[in-house]
């Protein structure tokens, strides 16, 4: 992983770093710290997992995380400004921050959190999105709205887990600038 973002840093692509339940797990903590170290453009996590970053809190342990996205905020922040990565904090209403501006996205459905690899697959968005633009910001910021409208859009109907999992990705394909517009909600 190390490597990987070295190489990123030094291609100037940008890169996304979700410290999955640090604190959990003793090796996990000082790998995030590391990996922080190489420069991410954007740090994605759940309040637990940026408290943890942030040195505020005991870590995380995935999609059950304990603390509320609100409770991160100000560690959040801090941790945009001291680290120079924009932050992501995923829960019912995610937040985005620079450590200068912040946005709170109340989009998405639960059903999102009854999928593995929902978080890691909105990593991937964020990076997507970080790829085509200098606003690192307003492209995580894009990718979590596309994203949460996507999972939405899927959840149309209330389908189980496994019919809304398929749902998604051909929401996400398929989501375009009328969802978005219709369906957004940022504050």
């Amino acid at each position: 992983m190390t490597e990987a973002a070295t190489a990123a840093r030094e291609a100037g692509t940008p890169w996304v770093l979700d410290p999955v339940a640090i604190g959990a797990l003793p090796v996990r903590t000082p790998l995030a710290h590391a990996l922080l170290a190489l420069g991410p453009a954007v740090v994605r996590g759940n309040a637990s997992e940026i408290l943890a970053l942030a040195g505020a809190g005991a870590g995380g342990r995935g999609v059950d995380a304990a603390e509320k996205v609100e409770q991160a905020a100000e560690a959040a922040r801090r941790l945009a400004r001291t680290s120079g990565a924009v932050v992501a904090v995923s829960g019912p209403v995610d937040l985005v921050t620079d450590g200068a501006r912040t946005v709170r996205i109340a989009n998405g459905d639960a059903l999102l959190t009854k999928v593995t690899g929902g978080g890691c697959a909105l990593g991937a968005v964020m990076a997507a999105f970080a790829a085509v633009t200098e606003d690192v910001f307003d492209a995580t910021v894009a990718a979590v709205t596309t994203y949460t409208v996507a999972a939405e859009l899927a959840a149309e109907g209330r389908p189980g887990p496994g019919t809304f999992a398929v749902r998604f990705v051909d929401a996400l394909a398929a989501v375009g600038d009328a969802d978005l517009v219709a369906r957004a909600a940022l504050s």
